[in-house]
């Protein structure tokens, strides 16, 4: 009897352990599963994320060009503003050369509507001394 008693608590303690290692090995299998599904994630992410990047690389190579583009256009509008600007001044003197023109014009005829009047003046005195002469 001490023998099976003794067995018998030799197969408890073995079924114990048995037991034991079953739980620790499903503990580990559960761990390492958990594992395996995070470093999957972890590389989907790490895809998602390098994508991603890409994604925003491309827009700044997008906005670099518009920038480029918004610059060249800048500065064109700088170089017209410039030629308007000379064009402008050179409207400006010449309407100042015309405006000049215009009074020595004016000037010039007055002057000359004063000799008419002076010439018209004299032949009238004239006509005057011719009649009295005749007289």
């Amino acid at each position: 009897r001490a023998l099976q008693a003794s067995e018998r608590r030799m197969m408890t303690s073995i079924e114990e352990v048995n037991l034991r290692v079953s739980y620790q090995a499903q503990v580990r299998w559960r761990k390492s599963e958990n594992f395996y599904t995070q470093l999957l994630d972890a590389q989907t992410d790490r895809r998602d994320i390098r994508l991603e990047i890409d994604v925003v690389r491309g827009q700044r190579t997008a906005y670099e060009i518009e920038l480029q583009e918004v610059h060249q256009a800048y500065l064109s509008s700088e170089a017209q503003n410039r030629e308007l600007l000379a064009r402008l001044k050179m409207l400006e003197t010449h309407m100042s050369r015309m405006e000049w023109q215009r009074q020595s014009a004016k000037d010039l005829a007055v002057t000359q509507m004063m000799r008419i009047h002076t010439l018209e003046a004299r032949a009238r005195a004239d006509a005057m001394e011719d009649a009295d002469s005749n007289c």
